[in-house]
């Protein structure tokens, strides 16, 4: 079961908190008019919601939906994260999971291929956030409790806005998990996809990363184990790009960026995105652009 949300509204946060149950202890019985994320530290939970049960482990991230009677049908010790809260956007989904997986794999991958330094939104806003989900991953459950605990904390202190602080915190951890679960179907994807897709999103990730650094055919090569001119035709024909030309138009979009927002020099900016020579860097600036760095400059102070 899914639920459609909409990433571009925060969610309205009522109360957060974390509570552990060292000895057996059996959900109470209720039904609120708001959403309830649980998310499972250590311990277990078992919970039935609308007459559907439900056996709850650590990393599992669960969401009890509003105006639903929910309540425990076992005893269990159990240590986890709650929060109640509003979204205005967050709705049950008549979509297959089949189909939610695809429109988020196809988010995936456009924005891997996006223009990092763009103004323009590589993906939407709409998005689709599991009811049930297992973190699997402790780096990643580490972090979802770091920003909790910083959530908690910001609560608790009832400063000005501390609601709004916790619920900003709140839909990081709604994007943290849903980019999980993505990156959870992308690895499943491998073995569906045509591996050209997957060498062409593993690429571009390595690319956008690592554009700062004097990448050469033979880096490549070790980093993916293939042959770089295999790698260089798929890439093309999947993004209309060679490799080399990619990562120039990634570093003179930043170096754009630089000159618009700092009083940085030609050179320097050359230097700040992995291009020494400042001669090939301007002939590339203005290949690229249609313009040369001064010109570019120029134009800035005008506007």
């Amino acid at each position: 079961m899914f639920f459609e949300i909409d990433l571009n509204i925060i969610p309205k946060v009522r109360y957060i908190g974390h509570v552990t149950y060292n000895f057996p202890w059996t959900h109470f019985e209720r039904s609120i008019d708001e959403f309830i994320l649980y998310i499972i530290e250590s311990g277990e939970m078992y919970i039935e919601e609308d007459n559907k049960k439900y056996h709850l482990l650590p990393g599992d991230c669960f969401l009890l939906e509003p105006n639903k009677l929910h309540r425990g049908f076992k005893e269990a010790c159990c240590s986890y994260y709650f929060i109640h809260f509003k979204h205005s956007s967050l709705s049950t989904s008549s979509l297959s999971k089949d189909n939610i997986c695809d429109y988020l794999l196809e988010e995936r991958t456009n924005s891997l291929s996006s223009d990092i330094f763009s103004e323009s939104i590589s993906t939407s806003y709409n998005s689709y956030y599991p009811k049930i989900f297992t973190i699997k991953n402790e780096t990643l459950f580490s972090e979802i409790s770091s920003v909790l605990t910083s959530a908690i904390d910001y609560y608790n202190s009832k400063l000005e806005h501390y609601k709004l602080t916790s619920s900003i915190k709140l839909l990081d951890v709604l994007l943290l998990i849903i980019k999980e679960f993505v990156s959870d179907e992308k690895n499943l994807e491998i073995y569906k996809s045509p591996k050209s897709s997957y060498l062409t999103n593993s690429l571009l990730n390595y690319l956008n990363r690592e554009y700062l650094s004097k990448i050469t055919s033979e880096l490549i090569e070790a980093e993916f184990e293939l042959n770089y001119d295999y790698m260089n035709r798929v890439f093309k024909k999947n993004t209309g790009y060679t490799i080399k030309n990619y990562v120039n138009v990634v570093r003179i979009n930043k170096a754009k960026e630089i000159l618009a927002t700092t009083s940085c020099k030609v050179r320097e900016a050359g230097y700040l995105v992995g291009i020494d020579n400042p001669y090939y860097f301007s002939r590339l600036f203005k290949q690229i652009t249609g313009t040369s760095p001064l010109e570019y400059i120029k134009s800035l102070n005008i506007k």
